[in-house]
């Protein structure tokens, strides 16, 4: 905790002499510093995968309107080649659910946990979805 407030009193003085009208800035300190507060941001994870598995990475557009049951279900149903096609579908349905006023949705489970009882449907988010499928290495890229 002491390292993360140095670090955001040393933000702070840089700001402030931005602030000032300060224009020499020494790059490499900066670039060190905010290197540092991403370290403390940033969780590391360790997965076992296997050939012919499913990689869905996306925004919270996706994950608050689509529950994870759908998105394997439908990750699982299309054919392996054409992870572009399973991508665009998925935000194409977050999308409608988002919009929806009747849907039940993680997002509005959420809500109702926080308190928030009478919320119902989805939420209209912006939707960025990655489909990628794990593959062998072949002998010409195992380097």
């Amino acid at each position: 905790m002491r390292e993360k407030l140095g670090l955001e009193e040393s933000l702070r003085k840089s700001d402030e002499k931005a602030k000032l009208g300060t224009t020499k800035m020494d790059f490499t300190v900066h670039i060190s510093m905010k290197q540092q507060i991403l370290a403390l941001l940033i969780l590391g994870y360790k997965i076992d995968l296997d050939e012919g598995d499913v990689i869905v990475t996306a925004t919270d557009g996706l994950f608050d309107n689509l529950y994870e049951k759908k998105i394997a279900s439908a990750a699982s149903k299309m054919p392996v080649s054409v992870a572009q096609d399973i991508a665009e579908y998925l935000a194409m349905r977050a999308q409608e659910e988002g919009r929806s006023a009747r849907v039940r949705t993680p997002f509005a489970d959420a809500a109702h946990a926080a308190g928030y009882v009478g919320y119902t449907g989805g939420k209209l988010d912006d939707v960025t979805v990655i489909v990628s499928f794990v593959q062998k290495r072949s002998s010409s890229n195992s380097q």
